[in-house]
């Protein structure tokens, strides 16, 4: 997918995938059948925009290998389909690395977090994304959490030729209008977490990275789709319906993501992190959040 293409793909709902995994042993192992069956159900849902090896798909704790497979997996799933980013981290040269694997691997760009210390001023990181989209052909997608990247650095960032999209984690509203506004037109602003999804509609955003889209996408993309119409009241009525999901989302974090796409019938797995599931008890309250929303056929 070339550069232009790419920016005008990567809007709307960007689901951030989990990386699902079996247990062998005392070991997990990346389930690839697992990971082809949530892409294609992605696919076939509509989504535009899948990330993978991200923060929810346990970027810090797959192994070179794992995150090369499941770059070139869902690559390969999504033919096209879907615009597919992997999370890359580290300095620079590990940057470069991990993203020429991941453009090796076939996806369309790659979703940046530098290490903190490898960047330790805005010029610094203005050096870093240079370094990184010169030595790669696919599009970069920075990830902003720091108020050290402040809308005057945004504006440098968003001149460099790879750079797509912004994925705005500051969750400041104040922000994230000032910088629809003065950088909207050059490049979809991505406003992520599920709770602030009907305010980064109001204000222009041109994406939401909502984790519940993972196994609602539907639903998402009704939500979305009613917000470029203006119908706010419906965007607030589906927003609604999820309060309690996003309840436990809070409390259980990716857990929860994993144990409901099993829940309908998709792969998650255990987390790498301890506790891996959700306790019987937490299963069963979740399942209790999930019997109000319909079925989803996989």
């Amino acid at each position: 997918m070339n550069l232009d293409t790419l920016r005008e793909r990567t809007h709307g709902i960007v689901v951030f995938a989990p990386t699902p995994l079996v247990e062998e042993g005392s070991r997990t192992t990346v389930d690839v059948e697992g990971l082809e069956r949530n892409m294609e159900f992605l696919a076939q849902a509509g989504i535009p925009v899948v990330v993978v090896c991200g923060g929810v798909g346990e970027l810090w704790d797959l192994s070179a290998e794992e995150h090369r497979l499941v770059t070139a997996t869902a690559a390969r799933q999504a033919a096209g389909r879907m615009a597919v980013f992997a999370g890359v981290n580290g300095d620079a040269a590990a940057s470069i690395a991990q993203s020429r694997q991941a453009e090796a691997a076939g996806a369309d760009g790659v979703l940046l977090f530098p290490d903190d210390e490898a960047v330790p001023t805005a010029e610094a990181l203005v050096d870093y994304y240079t370094k990184v989209g010169q030595a790669i052909g696919i599009g970069m997608m920075p990830f902003r959490a720091d108020e050290m990247v402040d809308l005057p650095v945004l504006r440098r960032l968003a001149a460099l030729p790879k750079v797509v999209a912004l994925k705005e984690e500051r969750e400041r509203m104040d922000e994230f209008q000032e910088i629809v506004l003065a950088l909207g037109d050059q490049l979809a602003i991505i406003g992520a977490g599920d709770a602030f999804a009907p305010s980064y509609l109001v204000l222009g955003g041109g994406g939401l990275a909502c984790s519940l889209s993972n196994f609602l996408p539907d639903l998402y993309l009704q939500l979305w789709e009613a917000g470029q119409q203006g119908d706010f009241a419906r965007v607030m009525e589906l927003h609604n319906s999820l309060v309690p999901l996003n309840q436990l989302r809070r409390r259980f974090g990716l857990r929860l993501v994993k144990a409901a796409l099993e829940l309908r019938g998709l792969a998650g797995g255990p987390c790498r992190s301890k506790p891996a599931r959700l306790s019987p008890a937490e299963q069963e309250e979740l399942a209790q959040a999930l019997a109000g929303f319909s079925a989803v056929a996989v």
